[in-house]
């Protein structure tokens, strides 16, 4: 854990995050450039992960998150936990965490994350579970909907299960 450092981020890491990313899309400098003006507004912390000085991940920490199965209820949710693949299983992940729920402890006592149920998350459903998270009960939502029985979805990103943790 000495190798990490957990900052806020800036503007200026733009460009430094999207190479680390393998995406210097426009869409994505406009989604990084949306939450960073988010945070200017008070709205989340854009915290960035730095290994060895190199930017390795990122995670947003939204105050009262709008998103997902908690949604708009004044909530702090965590959104997109992102760690580059050759910084993965160093502790960063457990270092961006630590980080956002020390701060969404001191404005409520429960924190909410989506994770997507495909395979490609398994890591990170695993991850979450063993730090506390626990699903909503209100079951799987598809497109940000609680998805009802025997209801058509594809298993895309957009199929994901609320989970909750106490502070």
């Amino acid at each position: 854990m000495d190798n990490i450092q957990i900052r806020i981020m800036t503007y200026d890491d733009i460009p430094l995050i999207c190479k680390a990313d393998h995406d210097e899309s426009a869409g994505f400098v406009t989604y990084l450039r949306n939450n960073l003006d988010n945070q200017e507004n008070k709205e989340c912390s854009a915290l960035l992960a730095l290994y060895g000085g190199e930017i390795a991940g990122y995670v947003f920490l939204y105050f009262e998150c709008k998103w997902g199965g908690l949604g708009n209820q004044g909530l702090p949710g965590i959104v997109d936990l992102i760690v580059f693949e050759p910084y993965r299983r160093k502790g960063i992940a457990t270092a961006l965490m630590d980080y956002a729920e020390k701060e969404a402890r001191s404005i409520h006592s429960r924190i909410y994350l989506e994770v997507c149920l495909n395979s490609d998350y398994g890591p990170a459903q695993r991850f979450y579970v063993k730090r506390g998270y626990v699903p909503d009960g209100a079951g799987v939502y598809y497109e940000a909907k609680v998805l009802g029985l025997n209801a058509p979805c594809k298993n895309d990103d957009e199929l994901t299960l609320c989970l909750v943790k106490e502070l």
